[in-house]
């Protein structure tokens, strides 16, 4: 072997020390960078649940919440706030907010800083009236989304109700907004895809939430449907996890 030919090869070498090293650092800062985020998300969520805590209502029902104290807090942080969801069995506990789109809160959490967590966010075509009293005029369809953090962050607790007997056990989902509780029956889980219909939101025409409600399977009795989406890491893009319920009226 030639002296050229030798020192090409150590220059080679060197090179992909370089290269490969490289992208171990960054791949190590990239990390911690995550681990820092997901850590100040837990902490902000955290203080969050707590001024929540602090407007719970002395009254025997310990989930009673005052008029208009909940909204008003967060309402004062972040003026897309929505609702608060709370769902039976997991650590989804979470202020919702709502958009002018569905990008915006991908990356930005409740208090409007940048974090791979991001926010619990209401689909921004949901207007109007959601939750309201007269069930005639609520809006029929509620879509949810939240990011699947691995160890149950966000929508990462909605992966439990693929197991049939835990969503027998954990069956509702709560929402609070505008003085009231309402409350949903989960009675679907499935992981799907960006095509499913649970993602459907347009009922202009008649009878279209029947059509709706017929094509998932809801129960006869439903009258308004919430949608919780995630996404799932199966290396497809367009995979997600959903959990469905129908709202409980009474």
């Amino acid at each position: 072997m030639g002296p050229l030919r030798k020192v090409s090869m150590t220059v080679g070498l060197v090179i992909a020390i370089i290269f490969f090293g490289s992208i171990a650092f960054i791949t190590t800062l990239t990390v911690m960078a995550n681990a820092r985020n997901l850590r100040a998300s837990n902490a902000e969520y955290e203080y969050l649940r707590q001024l929540a805590d602090e407007q719970e209502s002395e009254l025997s029902e310990p989930d009673t919440i005052r008029h208009g104290a909940l909204d008003e807090e967060m309402l004062g942080i972040n003026p897309d706030y929505i609702c608060w969801i709370r769902v039976d069995g997991t650590d989804i506990d979470y202020p919702v907010v709502r958009g002018y789109d569905n990008e915006k809160y991908l990356t930005l959490s409740f208090n409007g800083e940048e974090n791979i967590a991001g926010a619990i966010f209401m689909d921004y075509r949901n207007r109007g009236d959601l939750l309201t009293h007269d069930i005639d005029e609520a809006f029929p369809h509620i879509i949810i989304y939240g990011h699947n953090i691995k160890r149950g962050g966000m929508f990462g607790g909605l992966r439990k109700y693929l197991d049939e007997q835990y969503m027998k056990e954990h069956p509702i989902i709560t929402l609070i907004i505008d003085d009231q509780i309402i409350e949903f029956e989960i009675f679907s889980a499935r992981q799907t895809d960006i095509d499913d219909p649970a993602y459907f939101l347009h009922f202009d025409e008649p009878h279209g939430f029947y059509r709706f409600a017929d094509k998932i399977d809801a129960p006869l009795a439903a009258t308004q449907i919430i949608t919780l989406s995630t996404c799932v890491s199966t290396g497809d893009n367009n995979a997600r996890m959903i959990v469905q319920g129908y709202r409980l009226l009474g």
